[in-house]
């Protein structure tokens, strides 16, 4: 009875597409070769792409040295722009020793409180 059974039930549409499927991939075929590459390709990269990431984590002091500039450029601007400032205070203290405040009242008039050093 059982054999009857067996004999008479047929496989199912995923059992046989499988099969075919199966029977497709087989060692030595095309498609087998193409999809153990691409298999192959996408653990390589993750492997590369893992790699590269605990490269950047671990060694990569390329942020460091950038900071380090900057820090260092900043240091070097406010030391110019004290020179700066030193220089025309120096200059503005030699003009006020030229200053004549005679020299600015009209002739045979007063000198006005506003051109008082």
């Amino acid at each position: 009875m059982a054999e009857q059974i067996e004999a008479s039930a047929k496989p199912s549409f995923v059992t046989r597409m499988s099969t075919m499927a199966l029977s497709k991939v087989k060692v030595g075929t095309p498609l087998y070769s193409l999809a153990y590459g691409a298999a192959a390709g996408v653990i390589l990269s993750g492997l590369v792409y893992a790699g590269r990431t605990l490269s950047v984590f671990c060694f990569d002091h390329e942020y460091y040295k950038i900071q380090s500039r900057k820090r260092y450029y900043e240091k070097q601007l406010l030391f110019t722009r004290e020179q700066e400032e030193a220089s025309n205070a120096h200059y503005l203290a030699s003009l006020s020793t030229e200053y004549d405040p005679v020299a600015t009242r009209m002739p045979f008039k007063p000198l006005e409180p506003k051109y008082r050093f």
